[in-house]
């Protein structure tokens, strides 16, 4: 951006946003910020991204699509500046830089000064230097026009603007000189340069320029004309790249379902032990310590059954049959997932897929991995889920993560889960706030996942209490993982559905 022009424009700028708060900043795409201004009449969005020559500063109604999950600097922005309010700006012209000042805050990182950057992007700053808001000199226009290098010493004295000059009659170019110089221009002028749009400037170009009455109106329709388009491109781009990682997930996961397949076969072979046993139990049903038995199938023959010596004959029976049992009841959940998976895949084959922030694998260093950890319980041993509604599930592998969690992964208000009347995992699902409803689909899966790692996961169902973790606690003798329940929520009977950890991992 022009420095004259940016003079300008930083001066409406400042009379628009004066006594206006700011509502939320976006990250549409790398380098580009937008901060939506509270305004009574049309939607206000101040719209910034840096760069060397051809930046945009420009004000719009119009929001630019962002991605699904904001970017880790938008938010930190967004928890820093929501609902401050504008008291007062302060330019630096010459170096493209426009201060606002804000309201203040109790907080640390309540700074005073939102500096926005042309050149280098937004930041916040307690004070400014002395020399922010000082008017420069103005050279003699004679040196001017033989000192080809005289922007590095008076940036406002632009390439742009010296070339404009040498290139007018004398009379021509101390008058344009001088208007600038002095700000008394009028009229802003945006050209057309070959198929694309020349930076907004205070003094015509010669090439059938469009003529704005308002620095504004010229920065919003450069802003429009160019950066939109580009938003365009990089969403396009970012849907490419979303649908790539999206088929390589959906491929990753149907071969992990054909290990779930091979695994339900395994199981579901075990009736033929069983009906083996049933068929000769009584032979041995009364014998202790063995390790297997030599019996005859009525279908299949002659076969060695291995037993568990801890078992007696007739519970090594039942136990064969309840491996079947689980395994016919896994079938059809697996199936119904197949066809799932191999629908989206489809669909993502042919670019139809609408991409939802659960299918799409979170962070950069494992891209088809599920979400980050936060920082602060890293180092439990805990896997991490997502429900179908978007809350954040995360379940302990040992007693240690059992015991540590409560206080290391876990609000107040967040739900805890845990199996009754047995040991299970304990499963935390987060709440962004105490007064946040969570649907129940979202309470069952979280339900299913703590009952998929207790006592009762080779059963069809479970009962799963659930709690507020403020009303559990652990009790000092109790051993790791042990805590005491003040007050239930209530307690859910579920399905328990093998490939939902799949699915929502």
């Amino acid at each position: 951006m022009e420095a004259n022009f940016f003079r300008f424009l930083s001066a409406e700028l400042s009379s628009t946003l004066i006594g206006r708060r700011i509502d939320k900043v976006f990250g549409p795409a790398p380098g580009v910020w937008v901060l939506a201004i509270q305004n009574t009449g049309e939607p206000l969005h101040l719209i910034f991204r840096p760069a060397k020559s051809a930046g945009h500063l420009f004000l719009s109604p119009v929001k630019p699509v962002n991605p699904q999950t904001a970017p880790a600097m938008a938010m930190w922005f967004r928890k820093r500046l929501r609902n401050r309010k504008i008291l007062a700006a302060r330019t630096d012209w010459p170096n493209l830089r426009l201060a606002l000042e804000l309201s203040p805050r109790t907080d640390p990182d309540g700074k005073t000064f939102l500096i926005l950057d042309c050149r280098t992007g937004m930041s916040l700053a307690d004070e400014l230097p002395p020399s922010f808001s000082l008017e420069p000199e103005w050279p003699a226009l004679e040196d001017v026009l033989e000192d080809p290098d005289i922007w590095r010493e008076y940036p406002h004295i632009s390439p742009p603007l010296r070339k404009v000059l040498a290139g007018l009659p004398e009379e021509r170019a101390h008058a344009l000189y001088f208007q600038v110089a002095t700000a008394s221009a009028d009229a802003f002028h945006l050209a057309r340069s070959g198929d694309a749009w020349s930076p907004p400037t205070v003094w015509p170009s010669g090439k059938n320029d469009e003529i704005f009455h308002s620095a504004l109106d010229a920065a919003r329709t450069y802003g429009e004309r160019t950066l939109f388009p580009m938003l365009d491109m990089e969403e396009d781009k970012a849907q490419i790249v979303q649908l790539k990682r999206v088929r390589k997930k959906l491929k990753r996961n149907l071969a992990s379902l054909d290990q779930e397949q091979a695994r339900l076969e395994q199981l579901s072979a075990e009736q033929v032990k069983a009906e083996a046993l049933q068929a000769e139990l009584y032979r041995f049903k009364d014998a202790e310590g063995l390790e297997s038995v030599d019996v005859t199938h009525p279908v299949h023959g002659p076969m060695t059954v291995p037993l568990n010596p801890f078992l007696s004959p007739t519970e090594n029976m039942e136990r064969y049959f309840k491996l079947a049992a689980k395994a016919q009841r896994g079938f059809p959940h697996v199936e119904r997932r197949r066809r799932e998976l191999l629908a989206q895949l489809a669909q993502a084959e042919d670019g139809t897929l609408e991409v939802h922030p659960t299918l799409v694998p979170q962070g950069t260093s494992e891209p088809d991995g599920p979400a980050a950890l936060p920082k602060r319980f890293r180092g439990l041993a805990v896997r991490l889920f997502r429900t179908s509604d978007g809350f954040t599930v995360i379940r302990g592998k040992n007693k240690t993560a059992n015991h540590h969690m409560l206080s290391q992964a876990a609000s107040p208000f967040d739900y805890w889960f845990h199996v009754e009347d047995g040991p299970s995992s304990h499963v935390i699902l987060k709440r962004d706030h105490p007064g946040q409803d969570v649907p129940e689909t979202s309470l069952t899966q979280a339900a299913i996942l703590c009952g998929l790692k207790s006592y009762r996961k080779d059963d069809g169902k479970a009962d799963v209490m659930y709690a507020l973790v403020k009303d559990v606690r652990k009790v000092k003798g109790f051993n790791l993982g042990q805590v005491a329940v003040d007050r239930k929520l209530g307690t859910l009977r579920v399905d328990l559905d093998p490939s939902l950890e799949e699915k929502l991992g």
